[in-house]
């Protein structure tokens, strides 16, 4: 005989087998509205990756660069839109080499050479921009040990183009519109005592030397190509500026990481040279 705790568990057994026995049974007579519920399963929207931001290039940065300088002028507070540019990814094209080939300028720290004879081409790019300044050496302080970069050409120019001439110029006079810097806008990387000495160049050009299929010089000059992020300094700031003497335009500098260097024709946009860093 059953006791009442056995009848009412074989009730509640019971009464679960006919309540699974019923929801299987609704599933298999309604295979419509099953099919309607997985495809609204299915139709639910996914919300979408955030896209990476692109690198912000040669204009952006020398805009940048510009609202830097106006701001340290006038003793404004920048640190806000600093912080914002700190981990960027970037790419900056030094445009040089834009007038005839000279032997001389392969001792500059831009410069170029064509053999029309061998068809050989010889490319040098070479970091001018160190602590022997006394302006970037009191830009570095003593929290740095040392600062490696080039000074920009022609800052001016938020395109990396050739800057048009007057007819009949002297090419020294663009070859040394090309070498010499205007010292205004550098980018540079700073090196703290403790870092890694494998990423210094140490005074080391970026050197490259190509056999062409033809005798005709490269025409359009060459693209320098630097790309990396931007590297936050100790105060915060990405772009620091040296104060201003009787109201003059400050000297910035901007501080980055040289992932990679590359030298490119700018006539076909043929890569020459790359070095990673390390």
């Amino acid at each position: 005989m059953l006791t009442v705790r056995q009848s009412f568990s074989a009730a509640t057994a019971a009464a679960f087998l006919c309540t699974a026995a019923c929801q299987s049974g609704e599933r298999q007579a309604n295979p419509a509205g099953n099919a309607a519920n997985a495809a609204e399963r299915e139709t639910v929207p996914k919300l979408p990756l955030p896209a990476p931001e692109p690198p912000l290039g040669r204009e952006q940065l020398l805009v940048a660069t510009l609202r830097a300088a106006s701001d340290f002028a006038a003793g404004s507070d920048d640190s806000q839109v600093q912080k914002s540019l700190a981990n960027r990814n970037y790419e900056f094209r030094i445009r040089f080499g834009c007038g005839e080939s000279d032997k001389a300028g392969m001792i500059a720290p831009f410069g170029w050479t064509f053999d029309s004879r061998t068809r050989t081409l010889k490319v040098r790019a070479a970091p001018d921009l160190s602590p022997i300044d006394a302006r970037v050496n009191a830009l570095a302080g003593k929290a740095f040990e040392t600062i490696e970069g080039f000074w920009l050409p022609r800052p001016w120019l938020l395109a990396p183009v050739c800057p048009r001439t007057n007819e009949g110029a002297a090419n020294e006079t663009i070859q040394a519109s090309d070498v010499s810097a205007s010292r205004l806008v550098g980018i540079a990387q700073f090196f703290t005592a403790t870092g890694p000495r494998t990423l210094r160049r140490s005074g080391r050009a970026y050197e490259a030397t190509k056999k062409l299929d033809t005798d005709q010089p490269p025409t359009g000059g060459f693209d320098l190509v630097l790309a990396g992020r931007l590297v936050a300094l100790p105060d915060g700031r990405v772009i620091v500026c040296t104060r201003p003497a009787n109201g003059e335009r400050p000297v910035c500098l901007i501080s980055v990481e040289f992932g990679t260097v590359s030298i490119e024709r700018a006539d076909t946009h043929e890569q020459l040279a790359q070095w990673g860093s390390g």
